[in-house]
């Protein structure tokens, strides 16, 4: 019973061993095809060292001829040795695939260089792995070198911050990274913001550290300080900062978007067709053979200069109307006065009627105002038309003098609390 349990043990053992030879990937089951990095083959054999510049992408091609059938075979490119590479991930790995006896199957991988790589050699390591067992792996020599030009905007801050309000200054400070070979001379910084029409432009050196005592060859740069004037006018929402740098002569350029908030200035949004109108009377009597007079006063409480076109309409022949003017153009924060007359025709009907006033802006009609005259018999009108006119003059003078005043309150009390904002930000 001892030695057939011994026998069964053996037999055992020697299956184990087996099933552990045939899951491990050798030399007896598939062998190295071609090898090419970014296009060119490699001489991994006569241990062949390729350059390779940082911050450039690695595309790998890795040929696999199988000589017996394969299952689940996985590829892996690695490289090791760069110091942060716990956030930088420097390896890649392809698909798996079943290999077929006698057919080369082609992976494809693919690394992104770092650019703060040291000068210095770097072995690719490519492993061709199964489930279990032990990998088969080759070793591709690669020296890094810096490449010639390399400029970078490694960071960009605002202030006050990524949102700003309308009238409000963007202070801009753009970091430059220099990974080349080579000292950057009058490199052009620009920050615009295109959807505004502003810009800020700076030039700058940016050297390079000295890449011989083994370190990384990056240097960094902090551009002066930028302002853009964001106008007051500005309608709020989200518009793109773009940063551009041009180096090498302005020949290479890098290119980078943000993203700012432009809070709308209640100061002057104060819409695009802003009219203040004031009527004294709005109702007067006037008798067969005189003439009723209306004043209208106009105010742009706009931010532009406007062009306001008034029109009167009677709504039949009992009367006629007539504008002083016809056409206005007002200043911002400017005011006229415009006088409508109308006169009773002989045939009126007594009683009460209807004008109706219209102010437009172009083809925009922005206000219409219904007027009434009470058409009475002679005599029963109140005043003549001069007395009436000069007394709706001092009338609409006060109103605008209110509108004035009230203007002013409003203005001042924006301009302290925008003060009020200003000192309790910070700027760097």
């Amino acid at each position: 019973m001892s030695k057939k349990l011994l026998n069964a043990m053996a037999l055992f053992l020697v299956s184990l061993l087996a099933v552990s030879m045939v899951s491990a990937i050798d030399s007896t089951q598939v062998e190295w095809g071609t090898i090419k990095i970014n296009g060119d083959v490699i001489d991994v054999e006569n241990g062949e060292r390729i350059a390779i510049e940082e911050g450039e992408p690695l595309q790998i091609k890795v040929g696999l001829r199988a000589l017996q059938d394969l299952e689940d075979v996985e590829v892996e490119a690695e490289i090791s040795g760069y110091e942060y590479s716990d956030y930088e991930n420097l390896e890649d790995s392809a698909h798996v695939e079943d290999l077929e006896a006698d057919t080369t199957e082609y992976f494809n991988l693919a690394i992104d260089l770092p650019k703060m790589l040291d000068r210095d050699e770097y072995w690719l390591r490519l492993r061709v792995m199964t489930k279990s067992g032990a990998a088969l792996s080759e070793e591709v020599r690669l020296y890094v070198e810096p490449t010639r030009h390399g400029v970078d905007i490694a960071d960009v801050a605002f202030s006050p911050g990524s949102s700003v309000k309308a009238g409000r200054s963007l202070l801009a400070t753009v970091l430059l990274e220099n990974y080349g070979d080579k000292h950057e001379k009058d490199v052009k910084v620009t920050v615009a913001i295109p959807a505004l029409g502003v810009s800020a432009t700076e030039f700058v050196d940016v050297v390079s550290m000295d890449a011989d005592n083994g370190f990384n060859n990056v240097d960094y740069e902090d551009v002066p300080e930028m302002f853009l004037q964001v106008p007051a006018t500005a309608a709020a929402g989200q518009y793109d900062v773009v940063v551009n740098v041009q180096y090498d002569d302005l020949r290479e350029m890098v290119t980078k978007t943000y993203k700012l908030n432009v809070v709308a200035n209640e100061m002057f949004q104060t819409g695009e067709d802003k009219l203040v109108l004031a009527v004294g009377p709005e109702s007067q009597s006037v008798a067969f053979g005189q003439t009723a007079v209306y004043g209208i006063a106009l105010t742009n409480a706009g931010a532009t200069s406007k062009a306001y076109i008034l029109e009167a309409v009677t709504g039949g022949d009992w009367a006629t109307a007539t504008l002083s003017e016809s056409l206005v153009v007002l200043e911002p924060g400017k005011n006229k006065v415009v006088y409508i007359q109308v006169t009773p025709t002989a045939g009126a009907v007594a009683g009460e009627h209807l004008v109706s006033l219209t102010v437009k802006s172009s083809d925009e009609v922005l206000q219409t105002i219904a007027l009434k005259a009470n058409v009475v018999a002679g005599g029963e009108a109140a005043g003549s038309g001069v007395s009436l006119r000069n007394g709706l003059e001092i009338a609409l003078i006060v109103l605008v003098v209110l509108l004035v005043i009230i203007g002013l309150i409003v203005g001042f009390s924006r301009l302290k609390k925008d003060r009020n904002e200003d000192e309790e930000q910070t700027y760097y």
